[in-house]
């Protein structure tokens, strides 16, 4: 990999973005997620006449140019030039004459200022003749100090597992269920993509015993691929979670936690009950709304099914993913279906499922916890389900 260096006038910077020849969204970018204070940061900077960091840029050999790092600062200063915000003249250290500039866009400035700006210099690196994995890794290095989250470090690794999850995620899209109608929350900072990745490896590894940290999807970004079963099981699964929120008849909001579970569940259970009940998911939700209200639960069983319901909703809030609460998760889920579905026991599950329904003054959590200690629950599922 090469890299050269220049300087151009932000003017010239400006110019290039305006006319397309600089690609700030290339697809190991995350998105636009400064605000109008770290703007406005950046032009105080600029107009104090300070130290602005290099931006990389990448050029192919056709010429195009996609920006590696730099992308918040050169779309701020895009912001700027259009007068999308203003100068926030009171930023410390004081200085009367930026003061004296408060609130002025950039088209309003005096022309000897919007002439200092515009003449501006910013150091440019431009990487070239590289191998396809070289620019994504050097992102990945250069970003690691930055407030980036796990997924949007590893979105710029270069590999077959991030462009699967990234095509999977796009289909998951395309039927509806990865927006925020469906799942209650966006893709900010690449949730979407997270959880995939995070399912994708439950799947490929069939053991819900192996905590999932982000070392662990990083290592399949950088050194493994999922295979074809692996994504076709988190696509289907995908489909099937998306008919249950359809029938659902109030919005269910998922968080990261949670969706992983049901889009696990959802595939090993498909195999083992034979195709999973339309309704659970919206049965599930009503009985999770009636144990967050307090609603009087009646009869002893029911009193007993809600607080496995609290105890799935507590561990939805609390250390969502470590071992203990994507196993408790899952199992609960697991049991509800049992009870009210009456669909097949595993592994002993009828067990537990009666020591949760039968009167008893022992917390369910304590039965859960006992019934965990005891058997692999999670691993192997999906062979489990091939078989039966």
């Amino acid at each position: 990999m090469k890299l050269s260096k220049s300087e151009l006038e932000l003017e010239s910077v400006y110019n290039r973005i305006n006319k397309g020849e600089i690609d700030l969204q290339p697809d190991f970018q995350r998105g636009e997620i400064w605000d109008n204070r770290r703007r406005q940061r950046l032009v105080d900077t600029i107009i104090r006449n300070w130290y602005v960091p290099a931006v990389h840029v990448v050029k192919d050999r056709d010429g195009n140019e996609e920006v590696l790092d730099g992308q918040q600062r050169l779309a701020a200063i895009r912001d700027f030039f259009e007068d999308r915000f203003g100068i926030d003249g009171r930023i410390e250290p004081h200085n009367d004459e930026i003061l004296g500039l408060h609130g002025a866009k950039f088209s309003h400035l005096p022309e000897a200022r919007r002439r200092s700006i515009q003449r501006f210099t910013l150091q440019i690196i431009t990487l070239t003749d590289f191998e396809p994995q070289e620019p994504n890794e050097l992102f990945f290095r250069l970003n690691q100090s930055y407030n980036l989250t796990p997924p949007e470090k590893r979105n710029a690794l270069h590999g077959e597992a991030r462009d699967a999850v990234k095509e999977l995620v796009a289909r998951l899209k395309e039927v509806g269920l990865l927006s925020p109608e469906s799942v209650g929350f966006s893709n900010g900072r690449l949730a979407y993509d997270d959880i995939v990745a995070r399912t994708c490896v439950a799947l490929e590894t069939d053991d819900l015993g192996v905590h999932i940290n982000n070392n662990v999807v990083e290592d399949f970004y950088r050194n493994k691929e999922f295979t074809e079963r692996t994504l076709e099981r988190v696509e289907s699964a995908g489909r099937a979670l998306q008919v249950q929120v359809q029938r659902c008849p109030e919005r269910v909001r998922f968080n990261k936690g949670t969706l992983f579970t049901w889009l696990v569940f959802l595939d090993w259970a498909s195999g083992v009950y034979g195709g999973v009940p339309l309704e659970l998911l919206s049965r599930f939700e009503a009985d999770r709304r009636r144990s967050k209200n307090g609603a009087d639960p009646g009869m002893s069983e029911d009193r007993r099914l809600l607080e496995l319901v609290s105890l799935y909703e507590d561990r939805a809030a609390y250390r969502v993913t470590d071992v203990s609460s994507v196993r408790t998760r899952d199992l609960a889920l697991h049991l509800y279906s049992n009870y009210i579905f009456d669909t097949p026991s595993v592994r002993n599950s009828d067990a537990v499922l009666r020591r949760i329904t039968e009167p008893s003054l022992e917390p369910v959590s304590s039965v859960i916890s006992d019934f965990l200690a005891e058997e692999t629950w999670g691993s192997e599922l999906h062979e489990l389900a091939e078989q039966t």
